[in-house]
């Protein structure tokens, strides 16, 4: 197993390396030697590199047709740099991620954008662990070295800063961060908004995000407004903090058909039987009555997206349009040993709107 400490030197080698690299010709055999590694045969264009490092061999990805609009003048689109292969179980592969990221915060200092991917990159659709997509980026001009969560382990890959940045604005799905004071905002790509119940993306994304929250450190607070009743009331809390996904649940202002016992027949616990008086997460739900524990990295069930749905539609939200994210979901601040750091965040693969 790769150490912290060599895991930060690993980065910063691929980030010095890295600038002012041209990924055409003979740009990336020049990358390859001053790395110190051994340009090997591959497959499907795809180049081995030899490493000598503990989690094996890298690759460097060709650019193909379905990266081409993302890509337009490189041969090669990334290099991916597998960092350490944990055993499969998603505590395992959760933690070590963390402990990655963690340790290149240390080195590198704040990622530039951090969140939760979705299926689709600019490589097209891509296979990635079913417990969660989580990445960090690092931004260093026109090179961005990014941590990824791969099918064996978490992976360190430098890509062309343009490709993804690109590749997002016009067509990204997911979630993500945005350090603020950076001066590298980005725009979120514009898409149609859900309108039907049925085109909420919501199970996938509560189904990831305690795996996501715990192996990036960026918790979650997002509200979500029945803008199509009366004055708008706070109808759900979603909190995941530390890789535990709650959900509470309001009841103020909604129809009859969502209070009390029918709240209840929706699927909803009553929170003192989830969280006592006197447990320290109890504060940040008020008089909350209703809370669901919907469990932790690889244990939450997507189904409970299905109880949000139901409910909003009993207290009276017409159309999936009429459910909102607070605002206040989109500043987002982590708390680690060098301070507290700010992002904005943004949730373009939910595709609803935010009040």
């Amino acid at each position: 197993m790769i150490s912290s400490a060599e895991v930060g030197v690993v980065a910063r080698n691929l980030a010095d390396a890295g600038s002012g690299l041209r990924w055409s010709g003979e740009g990336p055999r020049e990358l390859v030697g001053r790395l110190g590694w051994e340009w090997a045969d591959g497959s499907d264009g795809r180049v081995r590199l030899v490493t000598a490092l503990p989690g094996g061999d890298a690759t460097l990805v060709p650019v193909d047709a379905r990266a081409r609009p993302w890509a337009r003048s490189q041969e090669y689109l990334e290099l991916v740099v597998p960092v350490s292969r944990p055993a499969a179980e998603v505590h395992t592969q959760v933690e070590e991620f963390r402990r990655v990221a963690d340790a290149l915060r240390q080195e590198l200092g704040n990622a530039t954008y951090i969140g939760g991917n979705s299926r689709s990159s600019p490589t097209g659709h891509r296979l990635a662990p079913s417990w969660g997509r989580p990445f960090l980026r690092w931004r260093r001009g026109a090179t961005s070295l990014e941590l990824r969560a791969g099918e064996a382990g978490p992976e360190l890959v430098l890509q062309a800063s343009a490709v993804w940045e690109s590749w997002y604005q016009q067509g990204g799905d997911g979630y993500v961060g945005v350090l603020q004071g950076a001066g590298l905002e980005l725009d979120h790509p514009r898409r149609e908004y859900a309108g039907e119940w049925d085109e909420l993306a919501l199970g996938g994304f509560l189904q990831m995000l305690p795996a996501e929250v715990r192996a990036t450190g960026l918790a979650q607070s997002m509200p979500l407004y029945g803008c199509s009743i009366g004055d708008g009331p706070l109808l759900f809390a979603i909190d995941c903090r530390d890789g535990r996904l709650l959900i509470g649940y309001t009841e103020a202002g909604v129809a009859e058909a969502a209070r009390g016992e029918r709240a209840a027949a929706l699927g909803w616990t009553p929170i003192e039987e989830t969280l006592p008086s006197d447990h320290p997460l109890r504060p940040q739900f008020g008089c909350t009555p209703w809370l669901i524990d919907a469990g932790g990295p690889g244990g939450v069930d997507g189904a409970v997206a299905d109880v949000i749905v139901r409910t909003a539609r009993a207290a009276g939200v017409a159309s999936a349009s009429g459910l909102r994210i607070g605002g206040e979901a989109e500043h987002v601040v982590i708390e680690g040993t060098t301070g507290h750091t700010r992002y904005r965040i943004g949730f373009p693969g939910l595709r609803m709107r935010t009040c």
